[in-house]
């Protein structure tokens, strides 16, 4: 199923969708129960990433080992941030709004400021999946064209050769340029902080910045060369943002979601539709390979359930699943999946070229 939405398509209000989160919902029980499995989780990733933290820095082992254990970091460090960080700025960590946002500080332990992550990633993105405009994650110009509204420059004709590999500086621009940019004009691309950050959430962000610093490169550096620490930060760093990027583009940024300029319905009853024609959940027929890709995924295999109802820990996605794929089926509403995992890589592969081919205008010469 391959669909390019033509720049004013909106979701049919006529489509019934207005219960289709309160069918998948799981019980209290079950949210509860999920609940205890994530706080498990926390503890597991913790364990994991302190463990091959220490190992790479502290251990006397040979370059072939500390790679290995910077690997295990990299997978340590994406799981913290889709399985405990994700969580708690949603407030699905914990019924404790206190405890939800210390688990989402976790992030600036990655170098990302979690208050400002708050605002891009909830206010903009959920609010307004794939809305070219406000959705600042879609918004990659000008090295990458990832909407048909968007404007076409020619390098874009190779994007789908080189954004594999910009992907990999999605930390990094976290950490040196995004926020501080953000903290600097007061807006998340055209779209204004809704509340300008007072000295104490300067501090916070400051601080969260300096621990960053420290653990990862300072510490490594009093008992390493500078330039072999420097080598594996930027290695690591590489590879936990290619991996973070593409969790977000393979459910977002495909052949088989549709994307919308500001004027398209999104709020009310809207919103259900609106969310299940932008966001395409994987699927995975292989029992380990499907298992792991949910726990590093942080449960964002299933992104429509997540955009449904953000609230909901990750560890009760797989019982929402089946249920709003069965309700979507009865109400005759599409609810998209990839099939697999290559799957779901080469409808983002189709999509980056065929985003990449220069646009034939339309009457009137006006290009999307």
């Amino acid at each position: 199923m391959t669909t390019i939405t033509a720049p004013h398509a909106h979701p049919s209000p006529a489509q019934p969708a207005p219960s289709l989160t309160r069918a998948m919902m799981p019980t209290a029980a079950e949210i509860a129960r999920g609940r205890r499995r994530l706080h498990r989780k926390a503890g597991y990733i913790s364990v994991l990433l302190a463990g091959s933290y220490g190992a790479l820095v502290f251990a006397p082992v040979g370059f072939w080992l500390r790679a290995l254990f910077g690997l295990v970091l990299a997978v340590a460090c994406v799981s913290l941030a889709t399985g405990v960080m994700h969580d708690g700025n949603h407030g699905a960590f914990s019924t404790n709004a206190r405890v939800s946002r210390i688990a989402g500080w976790s992030s600036d332990l990655l170098g990302a400021s979690s208050y400002l992550w708050r605002f891009k990633h909830n206010k903009l993105h959920h609010g307004n999946t794939n809305v070219v405009g406000y959705d600042t994650d879609i918004d990659q110009m000008p090295f990458a064209r990832l909407a048909p509204q968007q404007p076409w420059k020619p390098w874009h004709r190779y994007q789908h050769v080189y954004m594999w590999f910009l992907y990999g500086f999605l930390t990094l621009q976290w950490f040196l340029l995004g926020d501080l940019r953000t903290l600097r004009s007061g807006k998340v691309g055209d779209h204004a902080l809704p509340v300008r950050p007072r000295r104490r959430d300067v501090a916070l962000i400051s601080f969260g910045k300096l621990l960053h610093l420290t653990w990862a490169l300072l510490i490594p550096m009093l008992f390493h060369p500078w330039w072999g620490v420097l080598a594996f930060y930027l290695s690591i760093s590489w590879l936990v943002g290619f991996l973070l990027a593409n969790i977000f583009q393979l459910a977002h940024c495909v052949d088989r979601a549709e994307f919308f300029t500001p004027d398209a319905p999104r709020r009310g009853a809207d919103f259900e539709l609106h969310q299940l024609r932008t966001t395409v959940d994987i699927r995975c027929k292989v029992p380990v390979v499907r298992d792991a890709l949910h726990w590093m995924m942080g449960g964002l295999d299933h992104q429509v359930e997540h955009h449904l109802a953000p609230k909901l820990p990750h560890t009760t996605h797989r019982l929402a699943g089946p249920r709003l794929e069965a309700v979507c089926r009865e109400a005759g509403v599409t609810y998209r999946v990839h099939p697999s995992i290559t799957s779901a890589v080469r409808s983002h592969a189709r999509w980056l070229r065929a985003m990449g081919r220069r646009p034939i205008d339309p009457p009137g010469g006006i290009t999307p």
